[in-house]
């Protein structure tokens, strides 16, 4: 795509995600009409439902020969389609678990894709009123102001960011928690938050070192990965190599030898691909 072309599309995804982030605020400490989808912990919301709609409704009308793929959709029955053309990949609340416990850790997602490279990221959470973007090539930015990982590259004065959701899945929990015991006795310190896109940002502004997680989707990481690099970070895939978008399992890293030393770490699970 064109650069005019993708200052379109950076400056359409902000506006709407203000817009967006305005619905998530406004329903944010009211009653949450609450249904389950695959599990007990997998909750959408009409808020949910309505942030999608608005957002593939108005980006439709400004880009209608570009494809879309968001999480409420693909929970309805539609199919991760996911080719070279620029593709829109939306959580239209990620963090829907903080979000129905009115916990101000969630926030819109609104990523997009170019020949399956994640080119725009942002990331913007209402309640905190924090705006996240960032544009391959012209670096990452929290509200305006330009961002840079830590650069730390020594475990032990890391800041871990991990995963401790209660999946029903025996082998995953198994993972979970293998991994926060091996952590938790290296690192520095750690942390889980209840929401991939968030905690990407806060590796991406040094707030974090390290941020992994498995049983992910492309929606809740496409953002993320843009402002995580164009940050100074690294995005890998959970055991060190190339991050793959659909794997459903990401690890980033504040310096290229802290990513590979976790990686080397971690115990490995495999959830099904996007």
């Amino acid at each position: 795509m064109a650069e005019a072309d993708l200052e379109l599309c950076l400056s359409t995804a902000l506006k709407l995600a203000r817009e967006a982030g305005g619905m998530i605020k406004d329903a944010f400490k009211k009653k949450k009409n609450v249904m389950l989808k695959a599990s007990p912990i997998d909750l959408v919301t009409e808020t949910d439902e309505a942030v999608e709609k608005f957002l593939f409704s108005e980006l439709r009308k400004v880009f209608p020969q570009h494809r879309y793929i968001g999480e409420e959709s693909v929970a309805a029955g539609a199919k991760v389609d996911f080719t070279d053309a620029p593709t829109w990949i939306i959580d239209p609340v990620d963090g829907t678990m903080n979000f129905v416990h009115s916990f101000p850790f969630t926030c819109v997602s609104i990523g997009l894709t170019v020949n399956k490279e994640p080119v725009i990221g942002v990331i913007y959470n209402p309640i905190l009123d924090h705006m996240y973007h960032a544009r391959k090539g012209h670096g990452a930015f929290l509200n305006d102001e330009k961002i840079t990982v830590s650069g730390e590259t020594d475990l032990s004065k890391s800041l871990v960011i991990g995963e401790m959701g209660t999946s029903p899945i025996p082998e995953k929990r198994e993972c979970v928690f293998e991994n926060a015991r091996i952590l938790v006795g290296k690192a520095h310190g750690y942390r889980f938050l209840g929401s991939a896109a968030l905690c990407m940002c806060l590796l991406a502004e040094g707030g974090a070192d390290v941020y992994y997680t498995f049983g992910v989707y492309c929606w809740d990481v496409a953002a993320g990965c843009v402002i995580c690099r164009e940050a100074g970070g690294v995005v890998l895939d959970t055991a060190g190599g190339e991050f793959d978008l659909l794997s459903r399992r990401v690890l980033c890293a504040s310096s290229p030898s802290l990513g590979q030393e976790v990686a080397s770490l971690l115990h490995q699970y495999q959830p099904p691909r996007d």
